[in-house]
């Protein structure tokens, strides 16, 4: 099995690679737009009711947006970590490559308390609790796409020692 995949990620490698970064960015570039699109509209002085709905809406088109962009990333990670060779690389590049790992689990498993947190704002906006929808999306936005954010920009950082520059 580990024979096909060297011989996919050799016929495909400059594709999973740009894919990879492609995905990276997005992601990045996401959290960035995301942590300064909706913090102005929570802090508005609309009504709660429009507020809310405005910020619902972002954070829904943003998880949707964002779910498929970490799918590509995870598996052009597994490809490129067959591909490439790392479980015979140095141990300190393996050892980076599960530092990575590890980051990016804490990322995928921050993303899920985001999406389970909208979840909960938006079954508190049809009740019309809008303090709790408020507590809500503010976690996600102070707190969790924050540390995301940190937690992806080492993650470059480490892929860029990974392959040597």
């Amino acid at each position: 099995m580990e024979a096909f995949f060297l011989d996919f990620f050799g016929s495909f490698a400059r594709i999973i690679i740009f894919l990879h970064v492609l995905a990276a960015a997005v992601l990045i570039g996401g959290m960035v737009v995301l942590r300064f699109v909706l913090k102005p509209t929570l802090v508005s002085k609309d009504k709660e009711e429009i507020k809310f709905a405005r910020c619902l809406q972002i954070l829904d088109n943003f998880l949707k947006i964002m779910l498929p962009f970490m799918l590509i990333l995870i598996s052009a990670s597994w490809l490129m970590r067959v591909g490439l060779g790392f479980a015979y690389a140095s141990p300190i590049i393996e050892t980076l490559l599960h530092v990575k790992e590890a980051l990016w689990m804490i990322l995928a498993f921050n993303f899920s308390v985001a999406y389970w947190k909208f979840l909960n704002a938006k079954a508190f906006y049809k009740k019309r609790a809008y303090f709790e929808v408020g507590e809500n999306i503010s976690l996600i936005i102070n707190y969790l796409i924050p540390v995301n954010l940190v937690f992806a920009l080492i993650g470059v950082y480490l892929g860029v020692i990974m392959r040597g520059y």
